[in-house]
């Protein structure tokens, strides 16, 4: 027996069905209210929550205590309406289409995908049997086995197609049966066919109005048996829309698309973006709170990227929020920790290294581990070093011998390879079940005996699609660790015959994306708003609800055709989708309109990525001149906008000196005693950054780049340009023999510093640089048959009154100003001499092709110069102390440009004039007093490439060595 039951929708449903229950089943006596007799369908879990809240409030109310009914879902019911074998998991499902699949005739295969995967590749296999399992689930909920589409098939490709499917399905079945499995969705129908659905419990449907087809005829089965219970379908609507729903409160799909929706002009709110949406629920929630409580006030969202900013304005504004939707593990520091295990075990990679011992629970683990590098700041500080210099690709392969933090990288390596090592070393492909209990050994080893507590009493209590129970006493890490172990469980009972055999990476990928979408709820709490989805709002009671995004694809939901679908059958169901969940959405939207006291709805511009948004057809759902004329206004009314103070300052964040670094403003009296050449350039551009790199000694470390930057470049150009000017062939004025010899320079270079292990990009710049050099050989050829030698390179000096070589005295470098001694040094790429006239010449190898005026000097708007870089007026003053017997003034200096463009590849020598030499003396001068005074202000105008750009705690800083020599 069946009967519809119309409760009206003036107040919410679950309100009314609860009325219902009381007059129905209520309690004879004062005594117990007992419910347990009957089976309560809901839609969703959140209804079945919100019931259970409702029932035991109404008990307590009258002091009775009460037995609670069975409540389920839609998706929970179909089990409960017939016999069948033990169901088979999603998994095991997509397990046995993969076998099938896998085992399958390659040339058949073609109907489905162009180009099958090898045969030993389980993971493309894996998500070939996904797709067909979704195809089977789409199919089987429109009531329709493999052989009913196949008769629909028109064309001969479409047929040959879907008899190919048949063929697959059969051997599907076989694979589950062979297993002791049944496929659910086979079961019902074959139930459905034997005429074996029944019900052994009276059922109440609630709210159910957009059920399957194949519940429908289930139903259908139920309500025309005498051996079933009966069945009560509680209806939102007034008895006069009776025509508009079926014995079990589904929706007649076409009778709604007419449908009016009593929707006023005031209940609308225009929004922008994702920003603008999340300032406009702000401010209704400011007009709510003048009226209602929190636990009177609900938000809706119709996009779960639209859930994390509106969390975010209300954490700043001191409103505490509730997720109903659930936490990912995916977007927790575990899910990040799977991802970051899968990416190493896949890609083997120091950059992959690098970003999974970032992790802060890989951090300690690898610190508790790593001898003699307790502090992670040093061996991560050490690791960027590496990454930034030597660019290491493979972390099986050696490290260049003369890389520095080698032993350090060696020795992280070490620590999380072997805590790996299950997934590394077992190459032999093992069960997935194997495969889950060796992740869960790793997982706890990282974790520690705290993660024990976590591992779940009952594995076989939760199905792999289920949502964890909250625990209110657990971390959003420990929560997430506990939905792991419990999945981690379930597929370590995977059924024998279905487990398949992969390997270790291929394993954790599969296993950490299920873990990725498993979600928990927290407990919700009377002080915190509820946000909820759109499909569960229809059910909610509060009397106070906002909507955020009454927007197209949101609401209605778009749904596309299937593609393997015959067309005939693809257009139809596509037409019948969209029909009823436009018919559903009318008529939830029509709840919310007639049972609460006050609603808005925001009807935003654009989503969470950008995408414009256009108002929801629901919008559609009046008169063609209300729909015109209310769409109009939403796009070009601004709303009025107000301006929201927090409850309560936001808390101070407590910052941790040792994680975020920020450099302090200059201090008095703090300097430096020597100067750099290269300090004066950077001193004229900006004093604050000069005071940063050179008195702080502080530099930017950027582990990202996968490419020289342009000073490491130009290392690798003046390294085989100062080996060369050691070597046997520097004066040689053989071009060819000059180029062999710069080659063989520069692949030692490049060997001794970056090795075979270094990245592609890397190589194809030492490539680039052998072909500057190739040019090289011929200006230099010509230059040493013009009679000049190369002298001395890399020669330097400095303030040290000691020769570090010969330890005999020596009169230190420096200027002396106003009585005080600033020490100097520099270091100079090549000297040359010229035997029969006398001269000397002082080059510096630049990587451009510009000539030193352009460098040095700036042109100003009124057409004089002033100086920007100093260094060859300095290397001018330095003539003295580097034993050239000579007039300064006689001295050539330029550079030796080694260009990309073989053109500009050229000896440029300076032309500046003894004026201009005397202001940059001044200039000199005036520098020097000035950092002796610690004049360190910025420079207003910035800096045309700056390194301290991200400088508030964008950008991690560390204390230069004490040579610094080798970083300028």
């Amino acid at each position: 027996m069946t009967q519809t039951i119309f409760l009206g929708w003036n107040q919410p449903l679950l309100v009314s069905s609860l009325q219902w229950l009381k007059e129905t089943n209520g309690p004879k006596t004062k005594g117990d209210w007992n419910l347990s007799h009957l089976d309560l369908v809901f839609p969703s879990r959140r209804a079945i929550d919100r019931m259970s809240e409702l029932l035991l409030a109404e008990a307590n109310a009258a002091k009775q205590t009460v037995r609670l009914p069975r409540m389920l879902t839609v998706g929970d019911l179909p089990s409960r309406l017939y016999e069948s074998d033990t169901a088979a998991l999603d998994f095991e499902q997509t397990l046995a289409w993969a076998r099938v699949l896998a085992a399958a005739n390659q040339d058949d295969l073609s109907v489905l995908i162009s180009s099958p995967p090898a045969p030993d590749a389980a993971d493309a296999w894996l998500e070939l049997g996904g797709t067909m399992r979704r195809l089977h689930n789409s199919i089987a909920a429109e009531g329709l086995t493999y052989a009913d589409v196949l008769d629909m098939c028109d064309s001969a490709g479409e047929r040959r197609r879907w008899q190919f499917f048949v063929d697959l399905m059969k051997a599907y079945l076989a694979e589950l049966a062979a297993a002791g499995k049944a496929d659910p969705n086979e079961a019902q129908l074959e139930a459905i066919l034997n005429n074996a659905c029944r019900a052994t419990r009276p059922l109440v449907l609630i709210g159910t109005s957009d059920i399957s087809r194949l519940l429908v005829s289930m139903l259908g089965q139920v309500e025309s048996s005498k051996q079933s219970a009966s069945i009560t379908a509680l209806v939102a609507a007034p008895e006069s829309h009776s025509k508009r729903f079926d014995s079990f409160g589904n929706l007649n799909a076409g009778l709604w698309q007419s449908h009016c929706l009593p929707l006023q002009d005031d209940q609308l709110i225009p929004a922008g973006d994702v920003s603008d949406q999340t300032a406009a629920v702000m401010e209704t929630l400011a007009e709510f709170g003048q009226k209602y409580r929190v636990d009177q006030i609900t938000i809706g969202v119709t996009d779960e990227s639209q859930v994390e900013p509106i969390e975010n304005r209300c954490d700043l504004l001191g409103v505490a929020t509730h997720r109903h939707l659930g936490h990912r593990v995916g977007q927790t520091a575990v899910g990040r920790l799977m991802h970051l295990i899968v990416t190493y075990l896949q890609r083997r990679t120091w950059r992959s290294l690098a970003a999974l011992v970032r992790h802060a629970d890989v951090t300690r683990y690898v610190s508790e581990r790593c001898p003699g590098h307790p502090e992670s700041e040093k061996w991560l500080r050490e690791l960027d070093q590496l990454l930034s210099s030597a660019f290491p690709r493979s972390v099986d392969e050696p490290l260049p011998a003369e890389v520095q933090q080698t032993e350090t990288a060696d020795q992280i390596r070490t620590v999380l390879d072997q805590w790996l090592s299950p997934l590394i070393k077992n190459t032999e492909p093992q069960p997935i079940r194997q495969w889950s209990e060796t992740l869960q050994a790793i997982l706890l080893e990282l974790h520690g005996e705290a993660a024990q507590t976590l591992l779940p009493v009952d594995p076989d209590s939760m199905d792999e699609s289920e949502e964890t129970e909250p625990d209110a006493s657990l971390s959003r890490t420990q929560q997430a660790l506990r939905a792991i172990f419990r999945l981690l469980h379930r597929f370590a009972d995977l059924n024998p015959s279905l487990d398949e055999p992969v390997e270790g990476s291929v394993a954790v990928e599969m296993l950490a994306s299920r873990m990725s979408e498993v979600r928990w709820v927290d407990d919700p709490s009377p002080t915190e708003i509820e946000l909820l989805g759109w499909l569960d709002l229809a059910l909610d009671d509060s009397p106070a609800l906002v909507v955020c995004g009454l927007n197209h694809p949101f609401v209605p939901e778009a749904q596309s055709g299937d593609p393997f679908l015959p067309q005939s059958l693809r257009s139809t169901l596509h037409q019948s989708a969209n029909d009823r969940r436009y018919a559903r959405d009318v008529h939830a939207m029509q709840q919310l309109l007639t049972s609460r006291e006050t609603v808005r709805f925001l009807v935003g511009s654009h989503s969470a990525d950008g995408s414009p948004t256009p108002p929801s057809r629901l919008l559609a759902a009046a008169t063609p001149e209300e729909a015109a004329k209310r769409v109009c206004d939403l796009l070009t009314i601004p709303r009025p906008k107000i301006v929201i103070e927090p409850v309560q300052p936001p808390p101070a964040v407590s910052v941790d000196s040792q994680v975020f670094f920020a450099p302090p403003p200059p201090e008095p009296g703090r300097t430096i005693d020597t100067l750099s050449v290269t300090a004066f350039s950077a001193y004229l551009a900006c004093p604050y950054r000069f005071y940063l790199r050179h008195v702080l000694r502080l530099r930017p470390l950027d582990d990202s780049p996968l490419e020289l930057a342009a000073n490491q470049f130009g290392d690798l150009v003046h390294g085989a340009l100062e080996e060369f000017g050691r070597g046997d062939y520097k004066n040689e004025t053989d071009p060819k023999r000059i180029e062999e010899a710069l080659i063989e320079e520069l692949h030692r270079y490049a060997a001794k510093h970056f090795g075979d292990n270094t990245s592609t990009t890397v190589k194809l710049q030492v490539r680039q640089a052998q072909r500057r050099l190739k040019t090289v050989a011929l200006r230099q050829a010509e230059r040493a048959a013009a009679g000049w030698q190369i002298h001395a390179v890399e020669d330097a000096v400095d303030e040290k009154k000691i020769h570090p070589i010969t330890g005999k005295p020596k009169k230190p470098t420096g200027i002396t100003l106003d009585g005080q001694f600033t020490g100097l040094r520099g270091r100079f790429d090549r000297i040359d001499f010229h035997p029969e006239t006398g001269r000397w010449a002082i080059l510096d190898y630049k990587t451009h092709g510009h000539k030193p005026e352009k460098k040095h000097l700036k042109k100003l708007p009124d057409g004089s110069t002033q100086w920007v870089d100093l260094q060859l007026p300095l290397y001018r003053r330095f003539i003295p102390d580097l034993g050239i017997d000579a007039d300064p003034v006689d001295v050539e200096l330029g550079y030796f440009n080694v260009a990309e463009k073989d053109t500009e590849t050229q000896i440029n020598l300076a032309e500046f004039t003894p004026a201009q030499f005397a202001a940059a003396d001044e200039l000199i001068h005036h520098c020097v007093r000035e950092i002796r005074a610690c004049h360190f202000e910025p420079n207003p105008d910035g800096v045309e490439f700056d390194d301290y750009e991200m400088l508030m705690n964008e950008s991690v800083f560390i204390p230069m060595d004490d040579d610094t020599e080798a970083f300028e």
